[in-house]
């Protein structure tokens, strides 16, 4: 497997053409720098995706309807000055497959791409998720297995910021949302600047 020996700032899992993130099994993931700058402006779009998603997903959770875990959200961080905006949706149906999908955009690089949902791992507060990457601006992406993890903090105005990492890219079999846990994440979560995530 190539790997890469520092980051790009603001790339999410490829650093360049073809390669791809290492990783260390059991679980701990390399260095990922993340810009501390940080704003306020509430995006309308990333409020109604949220709504939207959550729509979809959480009533089923909440009364049983074939659910057994779910999580769901958008909004955006800020990596090097510029909006990375996220949204996704996840959930794991009683006969234990789950569905979904996860879209990123990352203005500092231009990049967009997508996630097929296939994975979902919940303790608690906290969700860990992975798929196929089913679309990218870079198509030597198309393929990979992305991988990132979320924690729900709470609602109401008086609750904290809810977390999010960037998501890491991996050759497929390398890795699924099962193998990891939340302390192999926790590094690397930041909070999100406006929008809502839910874990059920």
């Amino acid at each position: 497997m190539s790997s890469f020996t520092t980051i790009r700032r603001g790339r999410e899992g490829l650093t360049r053409i073809g390669q791809v993130m290492p990783f260390a099994i059991p679980g701990r993931l390399a260095h990922m720098p993340v810009d501390p700058t940080h704003r306020r402006p509430v995006l309308l779009a990333a409020l109604t995706a949220t709504i939207a998603l959550l729509s979809v997903v959480l009533p089923f959770s909440a009364t049983g309807a074939g659910i057994t875990a779910a999580a769901a959200g958008s909004g955006h961080t800020i990596v090097a000055g510029e909006l990375r905006t996220f949204s996704f949706a996840a959930w794991t149906g009683a006969d234990g497959v789950t569905s979904g999908k996860a879209q990123v955009d990352n203005r500092e690089i231009n990049e967009k791409f997508q996630l097929s949902v296939d994975c979902l791992k919940v303790d608690r507060s906290f969700a860990i998720v992975s798929g196929v990457i089913s679309r990218h601006t870079d198509v030597h992406a198309n393929g990979l297995t992305g991988i990132f993890g979320v924690q729900d903090s709470g609602e109401g105005l008086a609750s904290r910021p809810d977390l999010i990492t960037q998501v890491f890219f991996f050759r497929p079999g390398v890795i699924r949302c099962t193998d990891l846990d939340p302390v192999d994440a926790a590094a690397f979560l930041v909070p999100i600047e406006a929008g809502n995530i839910q874990v059920h």
